[in-house]
């Protein structure tokens, strides 16, 4: 029996200055709020390189780095789940056991990646792994004024299925977007918002748009801000929230996260081959 496909969830991750009006000699080794977004994949670089373990309060995890190439690295991360079972002799026994994924991040400037193997019986999801991982790293970027906030990526193409689903129900959407500092995704969101995101000092934007009760919002694709907005969303540049009427759910974008996968071959291939693989899926 063959093995099955190998699918990976795919998370952007985008480094932003903690503070952008912080007096430039506090920064260390950078004369300037310009300097510093200039090397932000250096210093983050720099920190995947010093980080042996990610390992949290909630996960005993062994890490082996696979491939360490042009920005490009591929990990295998083995978390603690030891299982305990009865014995016929009527005792209690802990069976170690370690189950690993591969976890990948893309550092380049452009791309800001990380791809997650799914597998439930080793963690509970792709983005509890991604947590960790950034919250991990977020200790050695942090002295460079640095924070590192995670977006899952999504087809928006889902988004517009929900509305066209829905037509005439949506009450409400509400965006929530990351201050843009790439530039290669955020080119669809009006400038005048990404200033104001920058002047104001926030890392985070919520955006609310709402209709009056005895009416639907209208929402089409044609409108040029609201595509702007799913499109830097959708690529994993912030999380949409819908209302529709008549229902408690709300729908969620960053539950419907992309996914990639792998075939039996490319698996099989050794870590080289797995990560040209995923690097082909992720241009």
């Amino acid at each position: 029996m063959g093995m099955k496909p190998t699918t990976f969830q795919l998370f952007r991750y985008q480094l932003l200055p903690i503070d952008r009006f912080l007096q430039s000699d506090l920064f260390t080794g950078v004369s300037s709020i310009e300097e510093l977004i200039e090397r932000k994949n250096e210093f983050f670089s720099e920190a995947i390189q010093v980080t042996n373990s990610f390992s949290d309060n909630k996960h005993e995890t062994i890490t082996k780095k696979l491939i360490d190439i042009d920005d490009f690295f591929l990990f295998r991360i083995a978390n603690n789940r030891s299982i305990h079972r009865e014995t016929k002799e009527f005792k209690d026994e802990l069976i170690d056991n370690w189950p690993s994924i591969l976890v990948a991040i893309w550092n380049k400037p452009d791309k800001q990646f990380i791809a997650v193997q799914k597998r439930t019986t080793a963690f509970s999801s792709c983005e509890v792994v991604t947590k960790m991982i950034l919250g991990k790293l977020s200790i050695h970027i942090a002295p460079h004024h640095l924070r590192a906030i995670h977006e899952p990526l999504f087809e928006k193409k889902h988004f517009w299925s929900i509305l066209n689903q829905h037509r005439g129900k949506v009450k409400s959407v509400e965006f929530e977007i990351v201050t843009p500092n790439m530039a290669n995704i955020s080119g669809t969101l009006p400038d005048e918002l990404k200033e104001f995101a920058k002047l104001t000092n926030s890392t985070r934007n919520k955006l609310k748009i709402e209709s009056d009760p005895e009416a639907p919002l209208h929402l089409v694709e044609s409108n040029k801000v609201l595509q702007g907005l799913v499109d830097y969303s959708s690529e994993g540049g912030g999380n949409i929230s819908l209302k529709i009427e008549g229902l408690k759910k709300i729908y969620h974008t960053s539950k419907t996260v992309k996914e990639v996968t792998l075939g039996e071959l490319e698996m099989q291939g050794g870590a080289e081959q797995i990560a040209k693989a995923l690097k082909e899926l992720l241009r």
